[in-house]
């Protein structure tokens, strides 16, 4: 009978992996049970709080804010436009570009906390002391632009 790997015999790569894993799926389970009981996943709710702060933000920068393909977040816009959530309008000073708002029922979506990805991310960073959380934040920029570098 195969036994059970313990992270203390991995390699440090494949150690740091495993809770990259383990972060990224825990994650998704609590996007899809923010889905099912709040109607909105992780991501769509991280969309929801970044228009909540910059109101009248472009697409385009949320997109860019958000590391992803205009086209990619155009399909997120469209569902929570579809809920109500949100409103897109073209910009004042040009017309190209699309401001976005939240509605009153978007505000309410962006401000609840209680069982969301963000929440259980404050809960750790209130736990750790700010010189951990900015070396995190370091590394994680470091590891971003080594997977860049990867895919180029």
């Amino acid at each position: 009978m195969p036994r059970t790997t313990r992270s203390s015999d991995l390699p440090d790569v494949l150690a740091f992996m495993e809770g990259l894993w383990a972060v990224v799926h825990r994650m998704e389970r609590l996007s899809k049970q923010m889905a099912a009981h709040g109607g909105v996943t992780g991501p769509q709710r991280l969309v929801l709080r970044l228009i909540g702060l910059f109101p009248g933000i472009s697409a385009g920068d949320l997109a860019a804010t958000l590391h992803l393909h205009p086209s990619t977040l155009t399909g997120v816009l469209r569902r929570l436009e579809a809920q109500q959530l949100l409103t897109r309008q073209p910009a004042a000073e040009d017309r190209r570009r699309t401001t976005l708002t939240l509605t009153r029922q978007g505000q309410r979506v962006s401000r609840n906390v209680r069982q969301t990805v963000e929440g259980a991310v404050a809960a750790a960073l209130a736990q750790s002391p700010r010189a951990h959380r900015i070396a995190t934040r370091r590394f994680l920029a470091r590891l971003a632009a080594c997977l860049d570098q990867e895919l180029s």
